[in-house]
Order: C-alpha cells, then sequence, then structure tokens
C-alpha cells in the first residue's frame, strides 16, 4: 500500500509544534524547567495559552518530547558510527564527537540537564529507555576495542562507565559563551576517554 502523502495543513502543525518545543527548551535553559512557564513559552511565539494546547497538551510533555528527540539524535548519530567501518579507536572518537555536537545544542542543553524524574513515570520509562540503548550501543564501541586488543581489559566497564558519566555531564556545565567551541570540546573529551582505555598509551590519541 503507498504511502499516504503529507497534507500541507499537517506539515505546518508539525513545523509550529517544532518550534513550540525549540523554544521551550531555550526557556528551560534559561530559566529552568520547573520555573519555566506555558505564559512565557506562548508569549515568545504570539500565542494564546489556549493555543499552545492544540499543539502540546502540558509542560511535562514539552520536556519529554524535546528528551526524546535528544536520545533520537543521539541514537542516530551513534548508529551512523557503528556502521562507518572504522576501527574501535575512530568509532569512539567519533562517538564522542558527534554527542558533543548533539548536547552542546542551544534547544538541547536545557532539557538534559534536567531530571527525567519530573516526568510521569509512563514517558520516564521511554527516556530511560532511549537512553540504556545509547549506552549498550556505546559500550558496544569499546567492547569491540577490548577485543581487538587496543583498549585496556581491566576493568572496562567501570571506565565505560565513567566516560559515559563524563558525557552526560556536559549539558550541566556547558555554556555557548564559553571559551572552547564544541568542536574542541569534542576533540578535547575523544582525548581525555582515549587515554582512559589505553592504559596509559598515547598513540591511541595521536
Amino acid at each position: 500500500m503507498p504511502k499516504q502523502k503529507t497534507s500541507f495543513r499537517e506539515i505546518r502543525y508539525n513545523e509550529k509544534r517544532q518550534k513550540i518545543l525549540e523554544n521551550a527548551a531555550k526557556l528551560f535553559a534559561r530559566k529552568g524547567y520547573e520555573k519555566a512557564t506555558l505564559e512565557e513559552i506562548a508569549a515568545k511565539l504570539k500565542l494564546t495559552k489556549g493555543s499552545l494546547y492544540h499543539y502540546i497538551k502540558s509542560k511535562e510533555e514539552m520536556l519529554f518530547q524535546i528528551q526524546m528527540q535528544a536520545l533520537d539524535q543521539a541514537n542516530e548519530a551513534l548508529e551512523r558510527v557503528l556502521r562507518s567501518g572504522l576501527d574501535p579507536v575512530e568509532k569512539l572518537r567519533e562517538a564522542i564527537k558527534s554527542h558533543v555536537q548533539i548536547v552542546t545544542r542551544e534547544h538541547v542543553i536545557g532539557t538534559l540537564r534536567q531530571q527525567e524524574l519530573l516526568l510521569p513515570r509512563k514517558w520516564r520509562e521511554k527516556v530511560v529507555a532511549e537512553r540504556d540503548r545509547f549506552e549498550r550501543a556505546f559500550q558496544s564501541i569499546i567492547l569491540e576495542g577490548v577485543e581487538a586488543g587496543v583498549f585496556e581489559r581491566k576493568n572496562w566497564r567501570i571506565t565505560a562507565l565513567a566516560a559515559l558519566g563524563a558525557l552526560n555531564w556536559i549539558p550541566r556545565w556547558y555554556s555557548p559563551r564559553g571559551e572552547l567551541s564544541a568542536e574542541e570540546i569534542g576533540e578535547a573529551m575523544a582525548d581525555f576517554i582515549l587515554r582512559g582505555f589505553a592504559g596509559g598509551v598515547s598513540s591511541l590519541t595521536t
């Protein structure tokens, strides 16, 4: 059965909804999720609060949708790295750099700073499932390197968790006004994490 063509009305609806989500994310980043209000989000887009409900039913849904979008982007980028055919060292480097690019985007950092515990259980479980999918794929690159003999085998799972922790913490301290660009941060994080898996072998980061 042929795929049904998206109507112009649906396209406009989706574009408006996405714009609302991006503006909400920026407000969450600036004020914090709990202090941001639907009235402020609506006013920024010159909408009434009632009109806003046509696109998004609650602030919790906004947080959920933006978190899911960020996780979708992260998982898609990681899947591209997994399919790249690069060796494990370069795969891990590219995985780290691409992830830093995603988590430092203006409309992403504000929601990734928030705790998924603020979400209702049905949405929280979906966020955690997508995050777990990313972590499994990330660890598969490390395991590939361990099995190839290019990453330190001893306690590699602990080192992997430490690496994921460092990456997940970036949205909490990153500022677009900082001295380093997202690209520079990605390179620095890649060098730092690769040194941990190299067991002190500097050739992996040169």
